[in-house]
């Protein structure tokens, strides 16, 4: 998909992204990375015993996974201009190895600025299992080109 401008936005437009497997390695490799420490990530069998019955991901790797899935859509690659901010995180299901999730992302709002080559978009995402479970929500806005 080419990169769109504030004007090719339609707000309820969706988009959804193809999808990504969420591995053993993933988890390990994200933990040792980032230094998000924790038994439930990284102990077997200490997972086991949770309330989870086995391992599970960090929702931030959730998170940038979700966001990477985004990203190749293409529809920010040229036009966007900043990160705004992000709103309202909701983890409701865990993902665990063997998962894979996708993203639905609908525009909810369109603002202009003062300035007239930019415009502010608001997003929502759902990250969504292969059982089609709701695993995390939030809302995005990102600055973006106008045409001129």
């Amino acid at each position: 998909m080419n990169s769109m401008y504030f004007e090719d936005f339609k707000i309820g437009q969706k988009f959804t992204t193809l999808t990504r497997t969420i591995t053993d390695t993933d988890i390990t490799d994200f933990v040792e990375l980032t230094g998000i420490s924790s038994p439930l990530f990284m102990d077997e069998e200490f997972a086991k015993k949770s309330i989870h019955k086995g391992r599970i991901a960090p929702g931030p790797l959730t998170f940038s996974f979700a966001m990477g899935l985004f990203t190749r859509l293409g529809i920010f690659e040229e036009t966007v201009m900043a990160f705004l901010g992000m709103d309202g995180m909701r983890l409701s299901v865990p993902v665990k190895p063997g998962d894979t999730i996708r993203v639905e992302v609908e525009i909810t709002e369109k603002k202009e600025t003062k300035k007239p080559d930019r415009g502010v978009i608001k997003e929502k995402y759902r990250v969504i299992n292969q059982r089609d479970e709701t695993v995390m929500m939030y809302e995005m806005s990102h600055l973006t080109k106008r045409r001129q």
